[in-house]
């Protein structure tokens, strides 16, 4: 499927745009790894809500349209069910993924380049969280090379449990894209942890250099960062996912009393 579609070029403009507005210093490094053609999963980290701009564009610059995989609520936003549209994004319902799962598979049987997200949501702790095995599912059965890419430094601008940093800022970030991985007859879980392996190995790539101040928001724990640790970060999550879901029942109670009354 031809990928340039007029609306695509149109937001791949918009999203070099805002990175420029931002002053945004971005270092691609490594973009060779990602193939020229044929298809591909690109296996990016998630520490903010605006990395999919860089993991974007690094797909550009390597010559591939990439195809996201999006929470499947964001249809629900008239201008985001638009943009999933026009620009193939493929929708992912968390509950039932049977249907996206094989859209992308079938994306990438046809020499498309696929970007997922292993861990799912945001890090808290900015540390790689455990994998969902879709990623390693997907590239075992359309047989195709995962490309770990790690964006780094986003999570300064705008994440969870930060202050969010608007305007003119120009922080550098990093896009690091790792050799591909390919299935080699491993089964989903033995795939899963070499991907997670080399998306650390990335991490720390990226990491190395830049700059961490101490206590800052945004900065990892390990790294002297006031971001909470891995084990806090995941109870923090814990009790996010508690909340939504009980805010869920109690609308779902709600909607049942009203068409009962």
């Amino acid at each position: 499927m031809a990928r340039r579609e007029p609306v695509y070029e149109v937001v791949q403009v918009l999203a070099k745009g805002i990175l420029g507005a931002q002053g945004v210093r971005v270092d691609y490094r490594g973009l060779e790894n990602i193939p020229a053609e044929g298809g591909v999963l690109l296996a990016v980290n998630h520490t903010s809500y605006v990395d999919f701009l860089e993991a974007g564009l690094a797909a550009r610059r390597a010559g591939r349209w990439p195809r996201y995989m999006l929470k499947a609520e964001l249809k629900k936003i008239r201008v985001m069910a638009f943009l999933i549209k026009h620009c193939g994004a493929i929708g992912v319902d968390r509950e039932h993924g049977a249907e996206s799962y094989h859209e992308a598979v079938t994306a990438l049987e046809a020499g498309e380049a696929v970007i997922v997200y292993p861990e799912a949501t945001i890090s808290r702790s900015f540390e790689l969280k455990e994998f969902k095995s879709g990623a390693a599912r997907m590239s075992i059965e359309a047989d195709v090379p995962i490309v770990p890419l790690i964006v780094w430094g986003t999570q300064r601008i705008w994440s969870k449990g930060t202050q969010r940093r608007a305007g003119r800022h120009r922080f550098p970030v990093v896009v690091q894209a790792g050799p591909a991985i390919r299935p080699d007859g491993d089964d989903p879980a033995a795939l899963t942890a070499r991907l997670r392996t080399a998306m650390g190995e990335a991490l720390k790539s990226a990491q190395r250099g830049f700059p961490a101040p101490a206590g800052e928001d945004w900065v990892p724990a390990r790294l002297g960062g006031g971001a909470p640790p891995p084990d806090e970060a995941l109870r923090l999550e814990q009790e996010e996912f508690a909340l939504r879901k009980a805010k869920r029942e109690a609308k779902q109670a709600a909607k049942r009393r009203s068409d009962e009354a």
